[in-house]
């Protein structure tokens, strides 16, 4: 009997942009994004479309030049790579067959935040639920006014955490997938500020956004390497902070867009920030076991009053902090950007989202800056709003 791929269920074909002298593929039913040399995504291509095994294996002997074996071995690697691929979860889209049961919670922990001209009414069962949301939207919290403009609901139903939104269903989470959880409440928060749904959104990314009031610059970099620190020191100096680790970019405009959270200051940072933000001194301290991380909250000014903020990307940028290391500033290459840029971020399913974040990727500039002063940092920094990098 002849093999056929399970790829094919989608009628959405595979939107393919060179990056570099590689392509990137976005493979639509599953809403991932590879990097390939061009074979493969030749490969890719013929998998998509339907074609049973026989028929890639004699199209890369007929078409690509591959020997049977090879041909046969690149086939075999190709669909465990787009299997695996099928394993993985975005952060934002969390689906399971959780149906929500009938729930008498008694929600003891009370919060209501202003974030805009929009008051947030959010409900948790337990403490150890509201621990992982009210520190970062602390500093938007007012007192119980009677009315509110949308309602949140955070309980605990088995095993797993669950989240109503103005009385409809949200998502489930298991325990040990609570950032799933807290991705998807700053997301309906985001959805209710700027009254846009998913769907109006081109991406989230896990990331810093700095703004100089015109242009915006997009800050990433793994966890522990500086992100929040250097975020505070360019408040410091004048910038906005657009936002800490969660920033959104719309679709319709491709704009980086503010997002209320403080920022997290890490133990690490506490001492070198006091000098300009004494409240952080007697900040209360946040421990999060499962992140590895301790981290006060920052205040990021009063932004998160009036108008939301919207500025286009004028650059990608890839930070780490390195107190050995003199001050290095570079292009990096955008085929390494992409693969650093992607795993981490929430990026929307839909075909025209998916073709915006391409096309949006492929004109920005990305750069590669390792630091130790902060004084040099913040100057790159300006040179790179400034065009004088």
């Amino acid at each position: 009997m002849t093999t056929k791929t399970q790829f094919n269920k989608n009628p959405i074909k595979p939107l393919i942009s060179s990056v570099a002298d590689k392509e990137v593929i976005w493979l639509p039913n599953i809403n991932k994004y590879i990097v390939v040399n061009s074979p493969i995504e030749k490969i890719v291509k013929q998998i998509y479309r339907g074609k049973s095994d026989k028929q890639v294996i004699n199209y890369c002997i007929n078409k690509l030049g591959f020997s049977p074996d090879e041909s046969s071995q690149i086939l075999h690697v190709t669909k465990n790579n787009l299997k695996r691929l099928q394993t993985n979860k975005n952060v934002l889209n969390n689906e399971n067959s959780f149906q929500l049961k009938i729930h008498s919670a008694t929600f003891n922990n009370k919060r209501y935040y202003r974030i805009n001209d929009l008051i947030f009414f959010i409900e948790y069962e337990i403490a150890e639920i509201e621990y992982l949301i009210h520190p970062k939207f602390a500093h938007l919290e007012i007192k119980n006014t009677g009315q509110f403009d949308n309602h949140f609901q955070l309980f605990k139903v088995d095993s797993e955490i669950a989240l109503v939104v103005n009385g409809k269903f949200s998502g489930s989470w298991s325990l040990d997938k609570e950032h799933f959880m807290t991705g998807k409440v700053s997301m309906e928060i985001l959805q209710k500020i700027y009254k846009k749904e998913e769907e109006e959104w081109m991406a989230v990314f896990h990331a810093a956004g700095i703004s100089n009031g015109k242009k915006g610059i997009l800050f990433l970099g793994d966890s522990g390497n500086g992100k929040s620190t250097l975020s505070a020191l360019l408040m410091s100096s004048g910038f906005e902070v657009l936002a800490d680790d969660f920033l959104p970019v719309e679709s319709d405009t491709s704009q980086l867009c503010f997002f209320p959270a403080a920022i997290s200051v890490k133990k690490h940072a506490i001492d070198l920030l006091i000098p300009t933000f004494p409240e952080l001194k007697h900040a209360k301290e946040y421990l999060y076991p499962a992140f590895n991380k301790t981290v006060r909250y920052l205040s990021n000014s009063d932004s998160a009053k009036g108008k939301p903020k919207k500025v286009q990307c004028k650059a990608l940028v890839f930070v780490k902090y390195d107190s050995k290391a003199e001050l290095q500033f570079s292009s990096l290459p955008k085929d390494i950007a992409f693969q650093k840029l992607v795993p981490d971020s929430w990026i929307s399913p839909f075909e025209k989202n998916a073709k915006l974040f391409l096309d949006w990727f492929g004109r920005l500039p990305c750069y590669q800056l390792t630091y130790s002063n902060n004084e040099t940092m913040v100057e790159t920094v300006k040179n790179i709003f400034e065009d004088e990098v």
